[in-house]
């Protein structure tokens, strides 16, 4: 919808009447297939939405709940243009049932702004927020509307467990989300956020009481793994990392950002689907409504429904790229986090008393292998968590590639079809050369004025697009430059995370070893530099006193 307002934006500043008639057109079929997608949610009927069972009327759940959908995917209140074409598919539209749908719309767009800032929201309405997104992903929905959920829960309740008063001491006692203790807490509060605030209060103590009991089993645990201090909670492993994206769409539209090819090909899929959607809507308003739909109809609605399923599957491919090139970011940033937790953990033991005993110097070492050793541990889950996710949007966006066969589609699909395969460079360049050549020919044809026999003359107009052609040409392989390198290391990342077992744990003697070696070269890069001539002439004065000594020729 935003790649079409700003569409409508472009033919708004258009003085043409025919431009500001297919703007109207544009804007009223984008309000019809709006109305479209809402009602599809409103009747939804379980588990495979069969379109005959579906009821003549929304219930008044099914209204509030369209503008509870309506807001978290859009994040702005319904238009009147929308919902003059929803209350238009019923025969007898419910009564009250738009102002529930904008009653249920208002009531997200406060859960929302309280996801975003948790802070300023009290207890009782982040609560209240929390069990509004529990009751919308209860239901039928998947893909992105579900990824919104999710992230509004995770914002919600990452807050929550600080404040309620039930659970911030187990939050400041076990900070790690993964320690079961602090999952039992975030279990506490998703059970308080169904019970509600007027629940009973049985209810309310049996949840107290399972926390309780939860926290008490977490802490008699035995060999737990000790818990890390508020230090290590706030300078994470790799900062920055485990990254967490929003959502597919906006993932998309990051990579879009990154990959000039990427984006260029939404600009021209979406002038194309704005261009189809006006035909479709011209061609509907012209048809005889009592008459069978027309060929002309027929092949505006193919085009339509081709371009509209072209730009999703563009914007999955976007959206899983982008996955993976934060994963490629984040093994980028390990390296220099393991650099870095090696240097942090030197400075830490020089700080002590040096060792004079063969015991001291062992329990020195200990100490300085124990801290390296716990900072790459916690890099490996940080890198492992961010593969997770790397898989789970991969599984999510492409549910087939859970096979290799699979997972070759999409490959072929992100690289080849994108029009960055292996001959993308030689195409471009190639298209380079014929450009600059169809140019030079164009243009000595224009300043000798001479006319080719059945050819009309050359004009101005055509050295224009000859070198408008050429220019395109080399702004692909500008922007080929910058988007295969990128798409190819997004690639090698998602192979990884899919295909590779994970590596065996690093030796300590092998860590041990490869902690020596990075001294040994941080060394020779900070010792002091011999000029050289200096160095020239000692060398001199060391061949010079070996030739003298008994036994010994120069070479």
């Amino acid at each position: 919808m935003t790649d079409a307002e700003q569409a409508l934006a472009t033919l708004a500043h258009d003085p043409a009447p025919q431009a500001r008639r297919s703007a109207g057109i544009l804007r009223d079929a984008l309000a019809a297939d709006a109305a479209d997608w809402l009602d599809h949610r409103l009747r939804y009927v379980e588990p495979d939405d069969p379109t005959l069972y579906r009821p003549e009327e929304p219930s008044p759940s099914s209204w509030q709940r369209g503008g509870h959908i309506w807001t978290l995917v859009l994040g702005a209140l319904p238009d009147e243009a929308m919902l003059q074409h929803l209350t238009a598919r019923f025969t007898a539209p419910q009564t009250g049932g738009v102002a529930l749908l904008r009653n249920g719309a208002a009531e997200m767009l406060d859960a929302v702004a309280l996801a975003e800032e948790p802070a300023r929201g009290e207890t009782a309405q982040l609560l209240a927020a929390l069990a509004l997104f529990h009751r919308l992903a209860f239901g039928f929905e998947t893909g992105q509307l579900q990824s919104l959920v999710e992230d509004a829960q995770r914002g919600i309740l990452d807050h929550l467990i600080t404040v309620h008063p039930a659970t911030a001491g187990v939050a400041e006692a076990h900070p790690r989300p993964g320690h079961p203790a602090h999952q039992a807490a975030r279990a506490y509060l998703n059970r308080l956020s169904f019970i509600g605030a007027d629940g009973k209060q049985r209810l309310l103590d049996d949840a107290a009481a399972a926390l309780a009991e939860a926290v008490t089993a977490a802490q008699q645990q035995p060999h737990q793994a000790p818990e890390p201090s508020a230090q290590d909670v706030e300078a994470p492993a790799i900062p920055g990392y485990p990254k967490h994206l929003e959502g597919d769409l906006q993932a998309a539209a990051q990579w879009r950002l990154i990959s000039p090819v990427a984006r260029r090909a939404a600009e021209q899929t979406m002038d194309r689907l704005a261009r189809a959607t006006t035909a479709l809507a011209e061609a509907t308003a012209a048809a005889d409504t009592n008459q069978p739909a027309s060929p002309q109809q027929d092949a505006a609605r193919l085009a339509h429904h081709s371009l509209r399923q072209e730009l999703e599957e563009l914007t999955a491919r976007h959206a899983l790229l982008m996955h993976a090139s934060v994963l490629a970011d984040a093994e980028a940033a390990a390296e220099p986090a393991q650099h870095a937790a090696v240097v942090a953990a030197a400075q830490a033991t020089e700080g002590q008393p040096r060792p004079r005993t063969a015991a001291e110097i062992v329990a020195t070492e200990d100490a300085f292998m124990a801290l390296v050793n716990g900072a790459e541990d916690r890099i490996a889950e940080a890198l492992a968590e961010q593969r997770r996710l790397t898989r789970e949007a991969l599984h999510r966006i492409f549910p087939y590639a859970v096979t290799s066969t699979g997972r070759h589609t999409v490959r072929r699909n992100l690289l080849d079809n994108s029009g960055l395969g292996i001959d993308a460079y030689t195409q471009a360049s190639r298209a380079i050369g014929e450009s600059a050549a169809k140019l030079q020919s164009v243009e000595a044809a224009y300043r000798s004025g001479a006319v080719s026999f059945g050819h009309p003359p050359v004009t101005h107009d055509d050295v224009e697009q000859a070198r408008a052609a050429l220019q395109r040409a080399e702004t692909r392989f500008a922007d080929l430059a910058i988007s295969r390198p990128n798409t190819l290391r997004a690639l090698k990342a998602l192979d990884g995370a899919t295909h590779l077992q994970p590596s065996a744990p690093e030796t300590p003697a092998a860590r041990a070893a490869r902690i020596a070696a990075q001294s040994r070269e941080r060394s020779k890069a900070t010792a002091p530099r011999t000029d050289p001539a200096a160095e020239q002439a000692r060398q001199a004065h060391h061949s010079s006193a070996q030739a003298h000594q008994p036994g010994l020729r120069p070479a």
